[in-house]
């Protein structure tokens, strides 16, 4: 009996031992992690020459996010199929268009490739090809059959027109203009060559299109290589002509393609693997183990955004960053390296320095906290009056009266923009949202016919109507016969009279106001037409988009829609008001503090400032100190959660969209206050309520912003135009000024805190109690979610534990 009941003990040890196993191998199971896959092939990958900010395909996003790309088995060695061009983000446009190619692989505002792109969410891969310059190589460019007729500017190899006295370093200021016409002409053509190929392949997705398109972007990348060689050759320090000065300092910034080519291609391919992790990344549903396949568009948004079940928003939140941003920790550390080398071999001390350079300020940094200081009073009343309606809705249990917003419940995976909680959150929710939609099908609207609403608004305040070729050309509805991508985009073919809009139309508010936002780009194209191609371009990153968004401020006003006949003027009054202003706050302000975290972020780990091992934790730490939110569970140095946003493994700078945010309030400020349709302190004349249609010297202002394109420094361009030469956070407080009322006396009225107060760890260095949901001491029993391999030991373990202990 004795020996029976020893054996039965140690079972029971046995099986403690074991099931203690199980818990400590599913408690962390995000240690086991599978390989990274290479997708970098030879002749594919990223770009051996890096995106710039400004170039005739430019493309910008709106709404600041992406959707997901994900390898199509039928796709050539390395080549993704995407949801809207592999071209996103090449851009190797080295004359950059008036600033340095701080985008390095990006979407950005000045793609080549790349028109000013609406889209309204597209994370793709960048897919081109990889040449591997040899630039050390003296014979590259004479004997490399690619390069036939692409560099007739070299000056370190001769030439009768263009030689320079290497002797006293002498500069014929004469011989320079001639080498800037001729490289201006070429760089056009070719320019223009390379666009159509784009054009033709976002217009007819097929093989023959895309691969017809990667060709001409690989020969304009040498072209472009090529002009920056010749450029690094004149002696700029010679030379007194501020225009021609200008130029050649543009056309001499390369980016990462200084680096050697071992070390290029090392770091295109690192870019490749991380945007290949997170294009590819999958999440199980909530509650359902064996439904995997989750991918952020649409699946993963929508749930965000539409799902108001808080264990199922933390497991998505969770999982997607476990699949994201834990896989590419590492590679991100050595992408660092590499792009601070980049940024000191054009000059640079470090990449935060050479990614701030395009703005030409002398402290970047210290000017943006200097308007976020201006703006944050406002976004601390939008963030206590929310933090209350969400209190209201999960409970002071998971939400106190003082603590940050968690992170996970805001509409969004990034918690970048809180529309996706607005209709619970609306200050007068008996009140519907301003929706011209079914007015517009009742009239009979077409998408024709917005375009053509689009160019009636502009060519009333005597700006240009849409030349011959773009109601020719352009592509403004769906294709019955062919595939095309989508995203609404504006192009420029860099021959001063193609201009084109691409987009599938749909009879709605949201599309009427994309066309005339779509249209604004164009218009900006036109008016700078005549500068040198290097100076076509915004006057900084994020002066394009700025534009842009000022007309649809104006287009999307109450009063534009009721001169539309499209609103009645009952609708006019606080509650609809109110809504409207909370509506654009819900996207436009809560996005600012993230824009700004997602560069000081970055500047910091560029400067060194934070060292690997603190990159999550900073990150928290600044999430909670400028945006007020924390995680829905504890972090660790284990996690990397900047690396779930696309911008960070795609190494696309972010701060332009803060700037464009900022100032396209500034903007529309000065334009309706030139027009007499503001007055501030008259509450008669709110600001949200200007409508600049029909406003002849509203179009001359904005000529005026316009027509240098990239020729000056921003700062002077709109001192010149409106009177400001900085950035101001002001303009928005004024379009805000209701709402602002508004929220002072709901929340004076409910006894609001404002501000946020820090409320336990949310980021630990040791991953000991990583997956512990505690903030100061409130312990969430969220349920463990496991996946299915979990699942699969767990039932065999028990089963064989179960038949050991019967059988012994």
């Amino acid at each position: 009996m004795a020996c029976l009941t020893r054996k039965f003990s140690l079972s029971w040890v046995q099986l403690g031992l074991v099931l203690c196993f199980i818990y400590c191998a599913i408690g962390v199971p995000q240690l086991d992690l599978p390989p990274i896959p290479s997708t970098s092939q030879s002749g594919y990958g990223l770009s051996s020459t890096p995106s710039s900010l400004n170039s005739p395909g430019n493309q910008f996003d709106r709404n600041y996010q992406f959707s997901t790309a994900r390898p199509s088995p039928t796709s050539a060695p390395g080549v993704y199929q995407v949801s809207s061009t592999p071209f996103n983000g090449i851009s190797p446009d080295i004359s950059n268009n008036g600033y340095p190619n701080v985008d390095y692989n990006s979407r950005n505002p000045s793609s080549t490739l790349r028109p000013y792109d609406e889209s309204n969410g597209d994370d793709r891969i960048d897919i081109n090809s990889d040449p591997n310059f040899r630039r050390n190589d003296p014979n590259f460019v004479r004997n490399d059959p690619n390069y036939v007729g692409t560099n007739p500017y070299d000056f370190n190899r001769g030439g009768d027109v263009n030689s320079i006295d290497d002797r006293y370093r002498q500069v014929n200021l004469q011989q320079v203009r001639d080498f800037l016409a001729q490289a201006d002409d070429q760089a056009s053509k070719e320019c223009t060559n390379n666009v159509a190929a784009q054009w033709n392949f976002e217009t007819n997705v097929n093989d023959e299109t895309q691969h017809a398109a990667l060709d001409a972007q690989q020969r304009y990348t040498l072209f472009q290589r090529g002009l920056w060689e010749a450029a690094q050759q004149i002696p700029r320090g010679a030379i007194r002509d501020f225009a021609t000065f200008r130029q050649l300092r543009l056309l001499s910034i390369i980016g990462p393609a200084a680096l050697p080519p071992d070390q290029l291609d090392r770091y295109n391919r690192i870019i490749n693997d991380m945007l290949a992790v997170y294009n590819t990344a999958e999440v199980c549903a909530y509650n359902e183990p064996f439904k995997c396949g989750l991918h952020l568009q649409p699946e993963l948004q929508y749930i965000m955004s539409h799902s108001r079940d808080w264990d199922e928003l933390q497991h998505i939140w969770t999982e997607w960053r476990r699949n994201t941003g834990r896989r590419v920790r590492d590679l991100y550390e050595q992408l660092v390296d590499l792009t601070n080398q980049a940024a000191r071999l054009n000059n640079f001390t470090d990449a935060s320095a050479y990614w701030m350079f395009p703005y030409e300020t002398s402290n970047m940094r210290q000017e943006v906290d200097d308007v976020w200081q201006q703006i944050k009073p406002l976004y601390d009343q939008l963030h206590a009056y929310v933090r209350r309606r969400l209190r209201e809705a999960y409970g002071p249990e998971r939400i106190s009266r003082s603590a940050p917003l968690p992170a996970h419940i805001l509409g969004d995976m990034w918690g970048q923009s809180w529309s996706g909680i607005v209709p619970f959150t609306l200050p007068y929710p008996g009140k519907n949202l301003l929706d011209v939609s079914q007015e517009m099908a009742k009239q009979g609207f077409t998408p024709l016919t917005m375009f053509q609403l689009a160019e009636e608004y502009f060519v009333s305040m005597n700006m240009s109507a849409m030349p011959p070729d773009f109601w020719a050309l352009s592509v403004l509805d769906q294709p019955p016969d062919r595939h095309i991508h989508c995203q609404p985009s504006a192009w420029d073919f860099c021959n001063k009279h193609d201009y084109r809009i691409k987009m599938c139309t749909h009879v709605d508010m949201k599309d009427l106001v994309t066309a005339h936002h779509e249209m604004a780009h164009i218009e900006y194209f036109l008016a700078y037409r005549n500068q040198p191609k290097v100076f076509r371009d915004g006057a900084n990153p994020g002066f394009h988009e700025a534009i842009g968004e000022t007309i649809a401020l104006s287009v999307g006003s109450p009063r534009h829609l009721q001169t539309l006949g499209l609103v009645q003027r009952s609708v006019d009054d606080t509650a609809h008001n109110t809504n409207f202003l909370f509506t654009q706050a819900m996207d436009k302000l809560a996005f600012l503090p993230f824009a700004l975290v997602m560069d000081r972020w970055r500047w910091d780990v560029f400067t060194g400032d934070v060292r690997k091992e603190q990159y999550n934790c900073h990150w928290w730490r600044l999430r909670e100190q400028y945006q007020g939110v924390k995680p829905p569970v504890l972090r660790s140095e284990l996690d990397f959660d900047p690396g779930s946003k696309y911008h960070i493994p795609a190494n696309i700078p972010y701060i332009r969209y803060f700037v464009s945010t900022v100032l396209q309030f500034q903007i529309f400020r000065a334009l309706c206050e030139r027009t007499g349709q503001f007055i501030p302190g008259d509450p008669t004349r709110p600001l949200h309520k200007c409508d600049i249609y029909r406003n002849p010297e509203a179009g001359r202002i904005l000529n005026r912003l316009m027509e240098r394109g990239s020729s000056a420094p921003w700062t002077h361009i709109l001192q010149e135009a409106i009177g400001e030469s900085r950035l101001n956070g002001e303009a928005m407080r004024d379009y805000f000024r209701p709402l602002e009322d508004w929220l002072s006396s709901e929340n004076l009225r409910t006894g609001e805190f404002l501000g946020w107060s820090y409320d336990g760890d949310y980021c630990k260095f040791s991953i000991e109690t990583a997956g512990l949901q505690v903030y100061g001491g409130f312990y969430n029993a969220a349920q463990r979610h496991y996946d299915v391999t979990t699942f699969i030991a767990l039932f065999v373990t028990s089963a064989l534990m179960t038949i050991a202990f019967r059988y012994r």
